[in-house]
């Protein structure tokens, strides 16, 4: 008759499965550490092209202030539109 023992260890599963656990453990740490330094450089990339882009934007507002003035004024009055619209319908 067969005995099935409970744990593994008396077969030398035991030692083999906290070995592979260890090396489980290993690799997630290994590509934690990968990604964190993957979002750190897209963030910093998202960051400088964020800043050149407004200093873009500055500029050419101070460029041509009445047409930026203007711009933002019809931006604004379409958008009071837009939620003036939206709020008849209920």
């Amino acid at each position: 008759m067969h005995e099935n023992s409970g744990s593994g260890a008396a077969n030398g599963h035991g030692a083999a499965a906290a070995g592979n656990a260890e090396q489980v453990k290993e690799h997630l740490r290994a590509a934690r550490g990968a990604a964190t330094e993957a979002i750190r450089g897209a963030s910093r990339d998202a960051q400088i092209w964020g800043r050149s882009r407004f200093a873009d934007l500055q500029g050419r507002i101070e460029a041509e202030p009445y047409r930026a003035a203007a711009w933002a004024l019809g931006i604004g009055f379409v958008a009071g539109v837009l939620i003036t619209a939206l709020s008849r319908r209920r």
